[in-house]
């Protein structure tokens, strides 16, 4: 995320949380009714495919395992 020093002091949380929209799968689109209309992103099947592939980090895997 850029910077929001440009952003009134009052509206900068409001813009950081649309901003974090795009991370969580949530699409704005405007409408052609002059509205905006929210969607679920979607994931291409590569980025999909990478995901399912991926096998957990061993490291990380004893280090939650000793924290529990």
């Amino acid at each position: 995320m850029g910077s929001t020093a440009h952003i009134e002091e009052e509206h900068r949380e409001l813009a950081r949380d649309v901003h974090r929209l795009p991370r969580l799968g949530v699409r704005l689109i405007d409408s052609a009714e002059g509205g905006i209309e929210v969607t679920k992103g979607a994931e291409s099947s590569l980025v999909s495919e990478v995901k399912g592939e991926k096998d957990p980090d061993s490291i990380l895997l004893e280090l939650r395992a000793k924290c529990s």
